[in-house]
């Protein structure tokens, strides 16, 4: 089947209609591309076009993924970067954004309000934050604050 100008046109229409829900990493409208039966042709021009107008970028997608899955959702730095891994996102690209974020943030006051939001008991503070990706690294601050006993 030959390929045409509107297999490439459809293939831009799709991505900036999956854009417009969300930013999105290459990889993921890769990979939607080619469930809605795209050739690797017309996904490869389709993803250069869309990094040429500035619609597509690892770098800022993973950036605003983790502020956004830090800042609103709380989770911690670990279970995003596995979730940035999933979505296809170099691991160079995740370990920047996820510093980059964590420097930005006041993590004392983040921790404190997801305590707070999720009403965790005092003896079970840790071992909640454990669970959505905080480490020992991070949850210092706890005590170095002197905000959360155990």
């Amino acid at each position: 089947m030959k390929e045409t100008k509107n297999d490439l046109q459809d293939a831009l229409g799709y991505a900036k209609k999956l854009l417009r829900f969300r930013a999105r990493s290459k990889n993921e409208l890769k990979e939607r591309l080619f469930q809605r039966g795209f050739s690797d042709q017309i996904i490869q021009s389709t993803i250069e076009s869309l990094e040429r107008a500035g619609l597509i970028d690892d770098g800022k997608f993973a950036y605003l993924f983790a502020y956004d899955m830090l800042t609103v959702h709380g989770f911690g730095p670990y279970k995003i970067k596995a979730k940035l891994k999933q979505l296809g996102v170099s691991q160079e690209v995740i370990d920047n954004a996820v510093n980059k974020v964590m420097k930005e943030v006041d993590l004392f006051n983040l921790l404190k309000r997801i305590v707070q939001l999720h009403k965790v008991e005092d003896g079970k503070i840790r071992e909640f934050l454990y669970r959505r990706g905080f480490s020992s690294e991070y949850l210092q601050v706890l005590d170095i604050e002197g905000g959360a006993n155990e």
